[in-house]
């Protein structure tokens, strides 16, 4: 359920967040400051969990880390209630991959969702920019789909984060992107997390005259993403949606609903009675009702 909060509630969260961030006084006209991050993993098939920590606090600290994200699942928290910090300087980073138990099994049919208990990909950054320079509201860190035994990862993407990350020459390649390769040392054992937890998408599939229509099937595809240079936004064969990996069939009033945790997806309607409007919908969950108009086809 959303909270919400008064305008003076509002106000004094505001105000310690600027004082977390050291943000005072006249400083206030350099906002927005940065108090989130969020993790979005844009594989096709492999599961994905992020680990994070301040730089400042040592090498001896915890690693907060998120919940397994399946394909298309993004995770998203404020760095206050994460890291005790609403705005650390600098990052240390560890990404796993880890791939699934039943791989011959169609992606989302794959009961519980079974992945090893071994990462097939992990590595380790340290001392990425976080807030130590421009500051952005909502920090983001994407696994890429790439190769098998391979991660690339993007952080702060069309940032000005981004910028001082290629300042620095980080990740010295043209996406500017993390690349890992296998698993680091020390992280052969780390297991997986549990799964995010969903939030429904739910919808109807109704006709023009409002009355739901049963036993349509909805489709659930993941969206996915390879690299990010393409220069005609058109044109964009390096991303997309790929093979569906949940459905589900409208009950007599037309209603559906999927259980996935919140995300980047495309809904499709499909019938041999019907055609749809639209008939596909790209989201990014959690979303309201979703609404797709049935017409039959003439015989």
């Amino acid at each position: 359920m959303t909270k919400r909060f008064g305008k003076k509630a509002l106000t004094g969260i505001f105000a310690l967040l600027l004082a977390g961030c050291g943000v005072v006084g006249s400083s206030a006209p350099e906002l927005p400051i940065e108090t989130s991050f969020s993790f979005t993993n844009l594989s096709l098939t492999m599961y994905a969990q992020l680990a994070l920590r301040p730089s400042s606090d040592g090498d001896a600290a915890d690693y907060f880390t998120t919940p397994l994200l399946a394909p298309g699942v993004t995770y998203r928290r404020r760095f206050l209630e994460t890291l005790d910090e609403a705005c650390p300087e600098r990052l240390d980073l560890r990404v796993l991959l880890f791939s699934r138990v039943n791989e011959d099994v169609p992606i989302g049919l794959d009961v519980g969702e079974a992945v090893q208990e071994v990462p097939v990909v992990a590595g380790a950054v340290a001392d990425v920019p976080a807030c130590d320079g421009p500051v952005v509201e909502t920090y983001t860190i994407v696994n890429w789909d790439a190769p098998s035994g391979t991660a690339m990862v993007k952080l702060a993407q069309a940032t000005p984060v981004e910028e001082l990350i290629r300042s620095l020459d980080l990740f010295p390649n043209l996406d500017a992107a993390w690349e890992i390769e296998g698993v680091a040392s020390g992280m052969e054992n780390v297991p997986p997390q549990t799964l995010a937890e969903v939030d429904p998408i739910e919808g109807r599939v109704i006709t023009a005259d409002g009355t739901g229509v049963g036993n349509i099937g909805v489709l659930l595809r993941s969206r996915f993403r390879v690299r990010l240079t393409d220069d005609d936004a058109t044109n964009d064969p390096d991303a997309g949606f790929g093979d569906p990996i949940d459905f589900v069939v409208t009950d007599t009033d037309g209603t559906f609903q999927f259980d996935r945790p919140p995300g980047a997806y495309r809904i499709e309607a499909f019938s041999d009675d019907f055609a749809f409007r639209p008939a596909s919908t790209d989201v990014e969950s959690p979303v309201d009702t979703l609404w797709f108009v049935a017409e039959p086809i003439a015989p």
